[in-house]
């Protein structure tokens, strides 16, 4: 019974252990990316109001900051002591998804529809996937060594939407995949303006 119980604790120190250094190094990222992110946003008065009056901006903030925080809180309690990913991922991905599908719902009832960009549905649907995809994983992990790998690969995941949108939230456009799908939306909606004639206006 000793040797067996200490072969489990061997084995659960050694899942920890084993990702330890990624955790940590991933949690102060977070940290850091979202502060960075308050800053950002606190020094930009035009930018705050301009959030304040869209409800695209707000549901771009929303998922910047949902973002970032899962994969902080992910690897804060992988680093806890006696903590493990597998609850919180399923935690965080809930989470996710219930504010996601809240904001998705917001923007698709919303009278001013217009104004928003035509790609804001396939970024939250994407979104929305890749929270489910995170409570499902994480439920159904065989181990706690199972559940630590997934949740490296999900908080890379997590980093780049919450990167991706605070970027995008700043104004700044990359030229990136969804950039492209965003100008060619842009572009088959868009009713041509029609041409005036030169020689009409000078008649």
């Amino acid at each position: 019974m000793l040797l067996s119980g200490g072969r489990a604790c061997a084995w659960q120190a050694s899942t920890v252990t084993s990702y330890s250094d990624f955790f940590t190094a991933s949690a102060s990222a977070g940290g850091a990316l979202t502060g960075l992110l308050f800053v950002a946003l606190s020094v930009s008065p035009e930018r705050l109001r301009e959030i304040a009056e869209n409800q695209e901006h707000q549901a771009m903030a929303a998922t910047a900051f949902t973002a970032l925080i899962d994969a902080l809180f992910l690897s804060l309690d992988a680093l806890t002591p006696g903590g493990g990913t597998q609850i919180t991922s399923v935690v965080m991905g809930v989470i996710g998804l219930t504010s996601t599908t809240s904001l998705y719902w917001r923007l698709w009832r919303s009278p001013n529809k217009a104004n928003f960009s035509k790609r804001w549905p396939y970024l939250l649907g994407l979104i929305l996937v890749m929270y489910a995809a995170q409570a499902i994983f994480g439920g159904t992990a065989s181990s706690a060594s199972h559940s630590d790998s997934l949740s490296t690969t999900f908080v890379f995941i997590m980093f780049a939407v919450g990167i991706a949108r605070s970027w995008e939230l700043l104004g700044i456009r990359g030229g990136g995949p969804l950039d492209l799908l965003s100008e060619r939306l842009n572009l088959t909606e868009t009713p041509p303006q029609p041409t005036r004639d030169r020689a009409g206006e000078g008649s």
